[in-house]
């Protein structure tokens, strides 16, 4: 899929979306918002640094948060003081004593019951003007449930987030970054614009990722924006990131890499809407990577994808609908690596079970086809292969304030379609999740479990694991440090690949204000493989500071 299949992917996403924009004022008057329009720019961390309790209810904007003013004047329960209430620390809703004479459990009906009146219940009479067809006539929390949730507050705006649970919801990190300030951005019409730029330098013991260490400093550049709209009806998405680094000796690993992707909603119906995203990725390839070249010019690869997803919901019943096409260019110096080009697609049905809005149980089924334009040169046999993915698994959805994202479990298998390469099958594990613990302390949780192709010789995949926990802790309000470790391996299962990864992080971020944070990174990684040439350790570290709008 060249260039011009990517242009025409990409005009058939925004036209129809931006010709809805268009109509969009239109439509606002005959048909009611789903969703409020977003105007509210304060955090649950902010919410938390002013004293105030908010529990797991507060799950989406459809639900009432269970608020309660803390006071900080007393450090012991004063039973003359008004402020005081027992009620506070378990976050129950303060109410009036009963008068004398009054049981507790009649104050309701006394202030809605008086003598000779007979409330019989009757619905209020419609409205002038309403279509009988929008109006609800059963329990609003019965209609509630075939409705599709809504999109959920957030100061940034995340809003097309049910594409890949694992690899597009940003949901899940947003509640784990726990950042004490939200960037405002840069209003334009109804879009705002969210800029950032990261300035730093880093340092690496082990450039090259070999047995034979080499270290080098390198100047880096890092620069994002992300234009995302402002409506209360659809919204459109574009973003962009670079990431640039020059080393001082060692040019031949400087880095240029870029990434923009556009992502589209449009809510066709309060049960049913379509999301898309589409995508082009360039960048240089790990020293480390399967396949690839550990002298010379690193291997630039490019990546164009594409992602369409139909989201329906029943009742606690969701069907959800995507496919995906994605394709892979490998480019080097020497013209060595054209036959690991290949595309593949990918068609998933999933159906999800709501218990509650924090709470779903779902199963998924995925198949898919890998299709490349050539013979490996290492054996002369094609890598065409066809694959299945079954996974069960809960979702915590991604508007909760305790627990958000998904972990699943399930079975991979990829057969080439060529039988002298054996097929490749086992468990596989796919979790994105985050676990708010306290108001400081988050931890979030990842695991990603695919088939990994590969040219080497008589081998036809090999299953990458990829496990990873990290945690969050904010010792003041400006001041937060992460540590985290992750464990991956790749595995051919006929003891030619057989590679396993171990890397450690630790991160600091000192807030100066919500323009400019001061960070600093440190990454250990042990490399061990088949053959002790290929083992290598490094230790890196980043310093910078990140100035955002």
């Amino acid at each position: 899929m060249g260039d011009r299949l990517f242009a025409w992917i990409f005009a058939t996403l925004i036209v129809p979306v931006a010709l809805i924009a268009v109509a969009r004022p239109a439509l606002s008057q005959s048909v009611e918002p789903s969703r409020p329009q977003r105007t509210d720019t304060q955090t649950s961390q902010s919410r938390s640094q002013a004293g105030i309790v908010i529990d797991d209810s507060f799950a989406s904007e459809g639900a009432q948060a269970t608020i309660a003013q803390v006071d900080d004047t007393d450090s012991e329960t004063n039973p003359d003081d008004a402020n005081d209430d027992t009620s506070v620390s378990t976050g129950q809703p303060q109410s009036a004593p009963p008068a004398d004479g009054v049981l507790s459990n009649d104050v309701e009906d006394a202030a809605l019951l008086r003598d000779g009146i007979v409330e019989v219940g009757e619905p209020l009479p419609q409205q002038d003007g309403l279509d009988p067809q929008n109006i609800a006539a059963g329990d609003p929390d019965d209609a509630a449930l075939f409705n599709n949730p809504p999109a959920g507050f957030d100061p940034l705006l995340f809003q097309i987030e049910e594409l890949n649970p694992i690899l597009d919801n940003r949901a899940t990190r947003r509640l784990f970054r726990q950042e004490p300030f939200d960037p405002v951005g840069i209003r334009i019409g109804s879009f705002v614009l969210f800029p950032q730029l990261e300035l730093g330098s880093s340092w690496s013991s082990n450039v090259f990722q070999s047995s034979d260490p080499r270290d080098d400093f390198a100047a880096d550049i890092r620069p994002s924006g992300r234009l995302v709209s402002n409506w209360g009806r659809h919204a459109l998405e574009f973003s962009a990131t670079g990431a640039f680094s020059y080393y001082d000796e060692f040019t031949t690993e400087n880095d240029e890499s870029y990434s923009i992707e556009s992502r589209g909603r449009l809510d066709l119906t309060r049960r049913s809407n379509i999301q898309a995203v589409i995508a082009r990725d360039r960048a240089l390839e790990s020293r480390s990577a399967l396949d690839a070249s550990i002298v010379g010019d690193r291997t630039q690869v490019t990546t164009d994808r594409a992602e369409v997803a139909f989201n329906h919901r029943f009742n606690r019943l969701s069907l959800q609908f995507r496919g995906s096409i994605s394709d892979l260019q490998y480019d080097d110096a020497d013209a060595g690596s054209s036959d690991r080009n290949y595309t593949a697609t990918e068609e998933t049905v999933r159906a999800s079970w709501e218990f509650k809005p924090t709470l779903s149980a779902f199963t998924e089924v995925a198949i898919n086809q890998r299709r490349y334009d050539t013979v490996a040169s290492t054996d002369l046999i094609s890598r065409n292969s066809d694959g299945q993915r079954y996974r069960a698994g809960i979702s915590f959805g991604n508007t909760g304030q305790i627990l958000r994202g998904e972990v699943s479990l399930g079975y991979g298998v990829q057969t080439p379609d060529d039988d002298a390469l054996s097929q490749v099958d086992g468990l596989i594990l796919d979790a994105n999740a985050t676990w708010r613990a306290t108001e400081l302390t988050s931890l979030l949780f990842t695991a990603r479990s695919d088939v990994t192709e590969t040219t080497t010789a008589n081998v036809g995949g090999a299953f990458n694991r990829n496990v990873g926990i990290e945690v969050r802790h904010a010792f003041k309000r400006y001041l937060i440090a992460s540590a985290g470790v992750t464990y991956a391996t790749f595995d051919s299962q006929d003891d030619i690949i057989d590679e396993r990864e171990w890397r450690s992080t630790l991160g600091l971020e000192y807030f100066l204000n919500s323009d400019a944070i001061v960070f600093s990174n440190y990454a250990h990684t042990d490399y061990d493989a088949i053959g002790s040439d290929s083992d290598f350790s490094a230790d890196e570290v980043f310093v910078g500071i990140r100035l955002r709008r």
